[in-house]
């Protein structure tokens, strides 16, 4: 039987502080180099922090890519891959938007993949909608394999950049490249599963290797969280008051809930805050508009029969780039430019190479993705037990003026005040993934879902939910006892507030027969996540769609056993005893297990 033994951390204490910048000189030993990723579905952006012994650590932004060079500082490229034929990498990011691509990649066959991201997304309810608005994946090309090629596409960027800006950056490179630490960042709800496709499109990148020395050379963060550390280090902070983090992309919009706590110390001042509540994630980020567009001009299209129904693929990119950026009002009407001066058809609205839409059909696309956020922000202020005041928008959708408009006045009534911090679109998950790492602002994280193992039990006659379940019992053939399955024993409870050094311990009893010794070298533990609606889940009939396979805890190495002999059979038997303990409260799962000689590592195995 398992027992949760975990105990939590009690509130520590912040003393309201305007200046974020209070970063201590780096006290490692020898020089190091720290590397963020933010892959995201429409852009990505690099982030880096040099580490040199007892310096402050400054974080830099990679702002100069391939076919940018002419863009000062652009800290951001489109999440596009060509690919050739034979599967090759043709054009990445801006490279793959430069004028003549597209008559270059027509005239050799080459294939586009944008949104390739949302391809690594856990299966939901809103799974359908997603699929039909994102494109399909290219032939033999697995999402982690595109992943991993964008992955080693950033990360050379981010070399070069390193080596061409940094004096004498050709010796820096050499003094770091065999210690670089990797931060990926990901939407909200994405869990171990997602972290593990992630990590092997690095180890496919060839970021770092398989080994699992290596493993922990790469870490993840929330996009929501790293969205709060760059508020925190651009000075947007509430003394005192809880603040909602929306990060607006373009696959998902994320929401997350923080009040500062006290850091325990007068002297320290260390700025510190934990999640009010479970963060939220969304599949209604700026992707969905275009797709909402694409619906409708499509309809009116083939409804009129006109011809220009075979353009409807370039009058949506012709929306996307700029229409939907400028859009401002229902009240007035919206123009996609997309050809020449004689392209005109007037039963659509087409003029001179511009379709005429009106201002409440373009607001309608984008009514799913704010009501949405207007949702999901009250949700969140009214799960929060404190008071939040501010509202900070970020993400590449944040700088839609309508979007913020709209948004704006929705908060009025409520009390919340909505505002977008300095280069919140640019950079914001990129840099806030370096002070993750760096600083450590968040100490305690609220638990999404129940966790837990499925267990065996006695078989009791006098418990009326043993005996509705009695056609499933069975004589366990260790202990000739009578045995009911799938009771779930939950090591952590859903909404429990858990600080990053919290351990959740389970003892677990396991008996086997000399033949079953022999067939199990090693030992293995299924975790679930329960994400129903149950307070209390018990039993796996009640309601078995909702509990999820997580993950499997492997055992790679020899347990202590106690041997004894079954005095029915006579045959040799043995019990195994040894607890699973859990860790929660960083934004990646960890285990390790533990008898009475020692604490052991495990290896946590995701089914991909």
């Amino acid at each position: 039987m398992w027992r949760t033994t975990g105990t939590f951390h009690s509130p520590l204490t912040l003393e309201p502080c305007q200046d974020m910048n209070t970063r201590k000189p780096y006290d490692g030993t020898r020089r190091n180099l720290l590397i963020a990723m933010d892959v995201g579905t429409t852009y990505s952006g690099a982030s880096y922090c040099l580490l040199d012994p007892s310096v402050v650590p400054e974080i830099q932004t990679v702002t100069r890519f391939p076919a940018r060079e002419h863009v000062g500082g652009d800290a951001k490229i489109p999440s596009i891959i060509y690919y050739g034929q034979d599967g090759s990498v043709k054009a990445v990011g801006a490279e793959a938007t430069q004028e003549g691509i597209l008559e270059k990649a027509e005239d050799e066959g080459w294939v586009p993949t944008e949104w390739f991201k949302l391809h690594l997304r856990p299966n939901d309810k809103d799974e359908d909608t997603v699929d039909q608005a994102i494109p399909p994946l290219p032939p033999n090309k697995s999402a982690v394999a595109v992943f991993s090629d964008f992955l080693r596409y950033l990360f050379q960027c981010t070399k070069d950049f390193i080596i061409q800006s940094t004096p004498y950056g050709g010796s820096v490179w050499e003094s770091v490249e065999d210690n670089i630490q990797f931060m990926l960042s990901h939407p909200n709800g994405w869990e171990g599963a997602q972290q593990s496709q992630m990590r092997r499109a690095a180890v496919l990148a060839g970021l770092i290797t398989g080994s699992k020395e290596d493993r922990g050379r790469v870490q993840f963060v929330t996009e929501g969280e790293a969205s709060l550390h760059y508020c925190l280090n651009n000075g947007c902070v509430t003394p005192g008051r809880g603040v909602v983090i929306v990060d607006a992309g373009g696959g998902t919009v994320d929401l997350s809930s923080y009040e500062p706590e006290n850091s325990g110390s007068d002297t320290e001042n260390k700025i510190s805050f934990r999640e009010m509540t479970r963060p939220q994630c969304y599949f209604t980020g700026s992707i969905f508009v275009k797709d909402k567009a694409r619906q409708y001009l499509q309809n009116k299209l083939k409804l009129a029969e006109s011809r220009f129904l075979e353009d409807i693929s370039h009058i949506c990119d012709c929306f996307d780039k700029t229409t939907k950026l400028t859009f401002k009002s229902p009240n007035e009407p919206a123009f996609i430019k997309f050809g020449s001066s004689r392209d005109r058809d007037p039963d659509v609205g087409i003029k001179s190479g511009q379709m005429r839409l009106s201002g409440t059909d373009v607001a309608k696309f984008f009514e799913p993705s704010i009501q949405s956020i207007m949702n999901a922000v009250i949700s969140q202020q009214k799960s929060c037990a404190n008071k939040v005041d501010v509202v900070f928008l970020v993400g590449g959708f944040a700088a839609n003026d309508y979007l913020f408009k709209t948004l704006t006045e929705f908060l009025k009534p409520t009390g919340l005040n909505l505002c977008r911090p300095q280069n919140y679109s640019n950079k914001a998950v990129a840099d806030g993934a370096v002070s993750f790492y760096l600083d450590h602002f968040v100490t305690s994280r609220i638990a999404r879902w129940h966790y837990g193992i499925m267990v065996i039990t006695p078989f009791d006659a006098s418990n009326p939910e043993h005996v509705l379940r009695k056609h499933t019992s069975y004589i366990h053939s260790a202990t000739d006892e009578r045995m009911i399955p799938d009771l779930f024993d939950t090591i952590l409870l859903k909404n429990t507030s858990v600080a990053e050094t919290t351990e959740f311990r389970s003892v677990y009893l396991r008996y086997r027969t000399e033949s079953q010794i022999r067939l199990h070298r090693s030992e293995s533990v299924k975790i679930y996540c329960y994400r129903g609606t149950h307070q209390t889940p018990k039993w796996l009939d009640q309601d078995a769609d909702n509990y999820i396979a997580l993950c499997d805890v492997e055992i790679d190495h020899q347990v202590p056993v106690q041997l004894y002999r079954n005095v029915l059979t006579g045959e040799t038997c043995c019990k195994l005893e040894y607890s699973v303990i859990l860790s929660f409260g960083l934004t990646e799962l960890k285990a390790q297990v533990a008898w009475i000689e020692g604490v052991r590592p495990a290896t946590i195995i995701y089914d991909n």
